[in-house]
């Protein structure tokens, strides 16, 4: 699957970026707000793109703005920090980054076409 990574983060978009092509997918990492803007508005495609919390919330819903106002199929994933955290995002699905590796390859696995 091809997955976007969006964050201004590079540590977390690094380890990420491993564990996700280490299960075999196309990640494409980008780990500040000018290229996480720039990644949604030229469209570069994805089949689950994950918004992490290090963005802050204006940027994540400018770029979910774009994502909806595009019509992109592919799914959008909001890594909030802590439990009980309320995002400011409406993604389609929410994950807390505390979970781990697990939780992104879950969730990535749930939004595969086929498991749609």
């Amino acid at each position: 699957m091809n997955i976007l990574i969006l964050t201004i983060d590079q540590e977390l978009a690094l380890l990420r970026q491993q564990v996700l092509e280490s299960a075999g997918h196309s990640v494409l990492a980008v780990s500040s707000e000018r290229e996480a803007v720039e990644a949604a508005e030229k469209q570069v495609p994805f089949d689950v793109a994950f918004l992490c919390h290090r963005l802050p919330a204006g940027t994540a819903r400018k770029i979910m703005r774009i994502f909806r106002d595009h019509k992109r199929p592919g799914k959008v994933v909001y890594i909030s920090h802590i439990y009980g955290e309320w995002p400011e995002v409406e993604a389609d699905r929410y994950i807390v980054g505390a979970d781990g590796p697990d939780a992104l390859l879950k969730v990535v696995a749930e939004s595969a076409p086929s498991a749609a």
